[in-house]
C-alpha cells in the first residue's frame, strides 16, 4: 500500500474510534428523559357507551407482565399479557395480549398525557380493539380504565364493573366514525 495513504487512513480510523467512544460514553452517562405524547381521538372516549360500541373486547383483567416494548413509526408501544377474569363484551377468553401507546425504550420513556401505563399485578376494566394480523389488541386510548379489586369483581361487588356492564348493555357505535364492516 502507498505510504502516503496509510497515515490519513489511520488518522481517519482513529478519529472515528474516538468519536464513537465519546458518543457511547455520553449516552451511557446521560439520564433518561420522559417524553409526553399528545394524543387525539376520533370520537369522544369519555363516553363509555361509545368506547364499548367501538371495542371488540371489554374485560375485567389482571395485567400479568410486560412482554416487550415495540417501536412503531418511531413511537413505543408496550405489549402486556393479561389474564381475563370476566368478559363483558367479546368472545370469552382466558388471556389477551394488549398493546398500549407509550413505554420505555433504552433510557427514555414516552407516556400519553393523563394515561398511565398499565401496571403488572393490577386488575382493571379494559376495552380493546383487535389489531388485524398482529395477534394483539390495542387498548382504546383515552378511556378511563378503573383499577378494581379483583376479589370484589369476581364476587360481583364492584361498582366500576357494574358501570361498564351498563355501558356494554347500552353500547353504541361512535357517530363520529364511519360504520365498520
Amino acid at each position: 500500500m502507498n505510504r502516503r495513504l496509510v497515515r490519513p487512513l489511520v488518522a481517519g480510523a482513529a478519529a472515528v474510534a474516538v468519536a464513537s467512544g465519546g458518543w457511547l460514553a455520553y449516552d451511557s452517562l446521560r439520564p433518561g428523559e420522559t417524553h409526553s405524547v399528545h394524543a387525539s381521538y376520533a370520537f369522544d372516549v369519555t363516553d363509555e357507551t361509545k368506547v364499548a360500541g367501538f371495542a371488540d373486547y371489554v374485560v375485567v383483567a389482571t395485567v400479568d407482565r410486560v412482554v416487550e416494548v415495540q417501536e412503531r413509526d418511531g413511537t413505543p408501544y408496550t405489549v402486556f399479557d393479561v389474564s381475563v377474569d370476566k368478559t363483558l363484551k367479546g368472545q370469552p377468553v382466558k388471556t389477551l395480549r394488549l398493546v398500549q401507546l407509550g413505554g420505555t425504550l433504552g433510557k427514555d420513556t414516552w407516556q400519553v398525557e393523563g394515561e398511565p401505563l398499565l401496571r403488572p399485578g393490577t386488575t382493571y376494566v379494559l376495552a380493546a380493539k383487535t389489531e388485524q394480523g398482529r395477534g394483539t389488541h390495542q387498548l382504546v386510548g383515552g378511556a378511563d380504565f378503573p383499577v378494581v379489586d379483583r376479589a370484589a369483581a369476581r364476587a360481583g361487588g364492584s361498582d366500576a364493573v357494574a358501570q361498564w356492564q351498563d355501558s356494554v348493555a347500552h353500547q353504541r357505535w361512535p357517530e363520529e366514525l364511519p360504520k365498520s364492516s
